[in-house]
């Protein structure tokens, strides 16, 4: 965990105001009150993205970063999920994994 100081030092654009437009609007969850928070390695990584977006990108417009980050809050969830799903097929029998090999090519056109 890392304090606000030391998120802000990281990032010479980034300002107290921004984290805390993305605090209130949900883009960004730290521990603790707001004249002490601090943030997780995943705040750390959702912030490098945020300065990513509105600086590199010019994605002011918090609505536009909200559907940004829900997007990918998605992509992150079914990595998540597929991972489990390849881990649970590892564990099966070879003609359960062969099986669903072969229905995957099928439905996949393969």
């Amino acid at each position: 965990m890392i304090t606000l100081d030391d998120l802000l030092r990281q990032h010479g654009n980034l300002t107290i105001v921004h984290v805390e437009r993305w605090v209130a609007r949900g883009l960004l969850r730290p521990a603790g009150d707001a004249d002490a928070w601090t943030f997780e390695a995943v705040d750390v990584a959702r912030v490098h993205l945020l300065v990513e977006l509105t600086a590199d990108l010019g994605l002011d417009d918090d609505d536009t970063l909200e559907v940004v980050i829900g997007l990918v809050d998605q992509v992150h969830t079914l990595r998540g999920q597929l991972d489990l799903l390849g881990r649970a097929l590892a564990d099966q029998p070879a003609a359960t994994r062969e099986a669903v090999a072969a229905a995957l090519a099928r439905l996949g056109g393969r």
